[in-house]
């Protein structure tokens, strides 16, 4: 059994950590907890703790779901992914799914225009291939970057 003082040690060491991960950069609370229990195993021991370190940080405005999802958006999308790469990723970091289906929300042009621009630095060109061995390989790639078969299709110009 752990005592009151060892417990509130170990809740300070688990703040101070999640301070110093969300200090690098945005993390979903879902992360977060599996970061602060990985690193502090001994926390598993006492139910509850962790998720308490996660809402004082929440309650703090340090860790916040909408800002993490926000900006995981934004950069997957200069990257280059695709939604159902990114709803993937985000689902291992957050619960929170009405938020991530709201970024991801962005219309289908949207989509299409991401997929056209990686073709173009890709590929040099967003044509479709004549060959349709060639067509197929294109049409993988950006499947493989989480675009739709729809959008593939439609990134062809």
């Amino acid at each position: 059994m752990i005592e009151q003082d060892d417990l509130q040690r170990l809740f300070k060491a688990l703040v101070n950590r999640a301070q110093y991960l969300l200090a690098m950069r945005e993390h979903g609370a879902k992360e977060l907890k599996a970061k602060l229990e990985q690193k502090f195993p001994e926390a598993l021991s006492q139910p509850g703790l962790v998720e308490k370190a996660v809402e004082f940080c929440q309650q703090q405005n340090w860790q916040s779901d909408a800002r993490y999802i926000e900006s995981y958006v934004r950069q997957a999308i200069e990257k280059g992914q695709g939604a159902l790469k990114i709803r993937q990723a985000l689902m291992r970091a957050c619960d929170d799914t009405l938020l991530i289906a709201d970024a991801l929300a962005l219309g289908d042009d949207v989509w299409i225009e991401v997929a056209r621009a990686l073709l173009d630095k890709k590929y040099g060109e967003t044509a479709k291939p004549a060959e349709s061995k060639e067509q197929a390989r294109r049409l993988r790639f950006l499947q493989s970057r989480g675009f739709s078969a729809s959008q593939c299709y439609k990134a062809f110009c």
